[in-house]
């Protein structure tokens, strides 16, 4: 297998896939026992095109499989909305949602839109996840939103969608992945990667005090890619579990940590991420002043110089879980 493959069909996509149908499943099961869930609505920021991929079957393949075919297990209503801003990828996803949601028990009833009786609707919308409407989420909605950017560049959850959310209803669930070194952006200059930071700490403010940040990294990845997962307190260890489990499969562990559960890992695998390796060390001792800095301050605390050679020759700078350890 070649070492560097499109993003979006690499090798870390089934594991992807795979956390992302488990967290799916679970969310299921658990809205079924919770009165106050009375419907679910699922949200995908960066649906794709949704294009089958050859030996593998279609509802676990891509995100808009997944979700399709997770409603029709829930016996709640769900609302699917499906994201997608580039016009002629959006033009293939309803191509391929027409050619595999049939085979799912579904029915279109519009050019954009597909109905499972009258339990499951599903909608299409070509636009950016940025402008994603949440006026249909009410406080007895469950929420669970997919925002799977080709990389942090491209990151399409709104700077206030997480706080929106949280001011209406107190079920809602998060999975987002954090591509940190693809084709080269951590060559960018700090004056933009700074921006990285503030992304997962709109995250952060958002948190009611039930709810976690998970920050799941692929152990020994050049990439540098990384999943932000927001959820429930008390689904910490199944959440855990999942993530260990789907990457165990490829052979690869994962790093945890937990933005309430262990703060200092949590910042510093931010700072690891999102800096270069010569930034790390002009911080070392003033990692907690830096976090806690305005962006002015920030920028002001690093070297104004842009690395031109490798930013990470370390890859993952910390002591690596192996893959049994990250169950």
């Amino acid at each position: 297998m070649a070492k560097h493959m499109n993003v979006g069909r690499s090798w870390r996509t089934p594991a992807k896939h795979d956390f992302l149908g488990s967290m799916l499943g679970q969310e299921v099961g658990a809205a079924s026992r919770i009165a106050d869930a009375w419907a679910h609505s699922w949200i995908d920021l960066t649906a794709g095109d949704a294009a089958r991929v050859d030996g593998l079957d279609w509802a676990s393949a891509c995100s808009p499989g997944i979700l399709a075919r997770h409603a029709t297990k829930s016996t709640k209503p769900v609302e699917i909305d499906l994201y997608e801003i580039q016009t002629a990828t959006y033009d293939r996803l309803l191509a391929n949602l027409a050619a595999h949601l049939p085979d799912l028990g579904y029915s279109q009833i519009s050019e954009t839109a597909w109905e499972l009786g009258r339990r499951v609707t599903l909608r299409t919308h070509n636009a950016s996840g940025h402008t994603a409407s949440i006026n249909h989420i009410t406080g007895n909605h469950a929420v669970f939103v997919v925002n799977d950017p080709n990389a942090i560049t491209e990151w399409a959850m709104r700077p206030t969608f997480a706080a929106e959310i949280a001011r209406t209803t107190w079920l809602f669930r998060t999975f987002s992945t954090m591509g940190c070194n693809v084709a080269g952006i951590k060559r960018l200059p700090i004056n933009d990667r700074i921006d990285w930071f503030d992304t997962v700490e709109s995250q952060q403010a958002a948190l009611p005090s039930h709810r976690d940040l998970l920050m799941a990294s692929i152990s020994r990845d050049e990439a540098q890619w990384a999943y932000l997962i927001g959820t429930a307190r008390k689904w910490r260890a199944t959440t855990e579990k999942v993530a260990g489990t789907a990457f165990r499969k490829i052979g690869k562990g994962t790093a945890l940590s937990w933005f309430r559960d262990d703060a200092d890992a949590f910042q510093e695998e931010k700072l690891r991420l999102f800096l270069q390796k010569p930034e790390r060390q002009k911080l070392i001792g003033r990692e907690a002043e830096w976090i806690a800095a305005s962006r002015t301050e920030r920028l002001a605390m690093l070297p104004p110089e842009q690395v031109t050679g490798d930013p990470d020759d370390d890859q993952n700078g910390y002591d690596l879980f192996s893959a049994g350890d990250a169950a």
